[in-house]
């Protein structure tokens, strides 16, 4: 039986799983597809989705130290339960219960509650809220790790993220950016910022609108790096690229005992006409 839930309103068509809260589709009403998915994608439960926009819960990456597995955290391997559905809004959870046995629980072995909404219409909007169910406070780090689809990354631009500094994963340095964004090679950055930011590939621009995040990640893997993954075909790097509103490692959120935190993100495909708001 498919866990995926599907939605077809007059504004928009999309889906999103039961199977890691995961947003893999999203087209407006006469449009092309927003987010990117791979052809290769792994949809099986337990297995983490290449492309839409995966939950990173309760770390990013590999976590404070780089030293926690699995990559990203456990919430988007877990099951989640779909708790109400709309004709645009589908709302799902994941508590510390439904999570006892999977991998990497044991490095971080809190009581929470997660819940997901998301909302297809003429924007996408998506709402990852986690609350502290216990006695004690926690502190964790998260994402959404979305993909979008582009027609060339050679020839697209990031905007809105000038004179932000970053932290540059693939040469291990850090700088201060100049301008908009160009991908000439492996990208994977950190941005300490909370901007807004804009992509352009020449036929449309893509507005990431979001709240509750401390850092912005820019990913693309570019040719030598996607033809070692297995679930990425080798053509397909210049089609993708991942703009991530993210609690990164340095960043994390702390909750006390029943208050919750929220991360979210809009995301808008204006017309070309218009200028970004």
């Amino acid at each position: 039986m498919s866990d995926a839930v599907r939605i077809n309103n007059p504004s928009a068509t999309g889906e999103v799983r039961a199977h890691g809260a995961h947003v893999t589709a999203w087209t407006p009403a006469g449009g092309d597809p927003v987010l990117w998915l791979s052809p290769l994608a792994d949809l099986s439960l337990g297995s983490a989705i290449r492309g839409g926009v995966p939950v990173c819960f309760p770390w990013f990456g590999n976590g404070p130290g780089d030293a926690y597995e699995p990559k990203h955290g456990f919430a988007r391997n877990a099951t989640w339960t779909v708790v109400e559905r709309t004709d645009e809004c589908v709302r799902l959870r994941l508590t510390d219960a439904d999570v006892a046995d999977l991998p990497g629980r044991d490095r971080w072995p809190h009581a929470f509650t997660l819940e997901l909404a998301v909302c297809f219409g003429t924007d996408l909007l998506i709402e990852l809220t986690c609350t502290n169910s216990g006695d004690t406070p926690f502190s964790y780090g998260n994402a959404l790790h979305s993909y979008f689809a582009v027609d060339d990354v050679r020839q697209t631009t990031v905007a809105g993220l000038g004179g932000a500094s970053y932290r540059d994963k693939v040469s291990g340095g850090s700088d201060v950016q100049d301008g908009p964004i160009r991908f000439t090679g492996e990208t994977d950055r950190v941005y300490e910022s909370v901007a807004d930011a804009v992509v352009d590939d020449g036929t449309r621009r893509i507005m990431i609108i979001k709240t509750g995040s401390a850092d912005t990640v820019v990913w693309n893997p570019w040719q030598d790096k996607a033809a070692k993954m297995s679930d990425v075909p080798d053509d397909a790097w210049p089609h993708l690229v991942c703009i991530e509103a993210a609690n990164a490692p340095g960043h994390e959120i702390t909750l006390a005992p029943g208050a919750s935190h929220a991360l979210s993100q809009r995301i808008k495909v204006p017309e070309r006409s218009a200028q970004p708001s």
